[in-house]
């Protein structure tokens, strides 16, 4: 919510310079060249840096969404790993006798 404020007080600001800056100027890019009000450029260059903003945050926000989908199926592939282990693991137990798993907790600890 804050941010949205800080976008439109932002947003504001830019109209108000644009409106009091409004005499005809000349454009020169390349080859070209364009005469118009200053508001049209200000308010124009002010839509380009949203896009370009709004464009980057997408990114990073789709390769962040990417990286959370990969997580959870890893998430899921070790969860699944750890099941087996614990369904097989009784069976591996019934099979060892009482005296090697009491060898195996000493030396553990």
């Amino acid at each position: 919510m804050f941010i949205l404020i800080v976008a439109l007080f932002c947003a504001l600001l830019v109209a108000v310079f644009a409106l009091q800056n409004s005499v005809p100027v000349t454009v020169t890019f390349l080859a070209w060249r364009l005469e118009m009000s200053l508001v049209l450029i200000i308010l124009g260059a002010a839509v380009l840096g949203a896009v370009a903003v709004f464009l980057l945050g997408s990114m990073t926000l789709l390769r962040q969404r990417h990286q959370l989908r990969e997580a959870g199926r890893k998430i899921k592939k070790l969860e699944d790993e750890l099941s087996k282990q614990a369904t097989s693991l009784p069976s591996q137990q019934k099979e060892q006798p009482a005296e090697s798993l009491i060898g195996e907790r000493n030396s553990v600890e």
